[in-house]
């Protein structure tokens, strides 16, 4: 339909949160962001003053919808709100987009979250989830590099495949060349990097999550 074409999406899940700085600063660098809500994650935008471009909604998580665009669904269905919000702001044009409100609450619904990382790219797109305390994305072998972001402290591969092979990462202070990282086992958590620094992470075969991350304030 090419309605977003070009625009960043911004969907909001409807996932516990209270806290959010992250989505402020997130909109400061992305003032044109696409808004959209999956369902109960109108909540939080509402929360942060904002109304949605684009809502979809089964009415299970909450009876109210907003937006310029609201497309309503059965209860009684396979996807997720979030995996057909995702779906539908890629298929009007949409290349890239963050979720967020996505990492708390239920275990299996996060878990769902995280696979979208890899629809997005089925979809042609690029997809990542933020919280305040993480940002993952995804990384399906090559050669990838990154910036670090300076409100993040480490760096994590989380291996998404039983092994992968041949992974060499360069520029951070835990190296490794051709190595092998197994998900059992897991030896690539906590590394670090500069920030603003590039590192690279080479992945000859297999998939991976790329997480950042900081330790919660106590």
């Amino acid at each position: 339909m090419g309605t977003y074409q070009g625009r960043h999406a911004l969907i909001f899940a409807a996932a516990p949160e209270t806290d959010y700085g992250y989505i402020k600063a997130f909109l400061r660098e992305h003032p044109d962001a696409l808004i959209a809500c999956a369902d109960g994650g109108l909540r939080h935008a509402r929360a942060l003053g904002l109304h949605p471009d684009f809502m979809i909604s089964d009415r299970d998580s909450m009876t109210d919808v907003e937006g310029d665009d609201v497309i309503l669904l059965r209860p009684e269905k396979d996807d997720t709100d979030s995996q057909s919000c995702l779906r539908e702001v890629f298929r009007r044009g949409c290349h890239e987009a963050t979720l967020v409100c996505a990492t708390g609450g239920r275990i299996d619904h996060m878990l769902a979250n995280l696979s979208l990382l890899e629809e997005a790219k089925t979809l042609g797109g690029h997809l990542a989830i933020l919280d305040p305390y993480n940002r993952v994305e995804l990384h399906q072998g090559g050669r990838q590099e990154f910036t670090m972001p300076e409100e993040f402290t480490y760096f994590s591969i989380v291996p998404m495949d039983a092994v992968l092979e041949g992974v060499t990462i360069e520029n951070a202070k835990y190296e490794l060349t051709n190595g092998t990282v197994t998900r059992i086992g897991m030896i690539s958590t906590s590394n670090e990097a500069a920030p603003h620094s590039r590192f690279a992470v080479t992945i000859d075969r297999g998939t991976a999550l790329i997480i950042f991350s900081r330790d919660r304030s106590l």
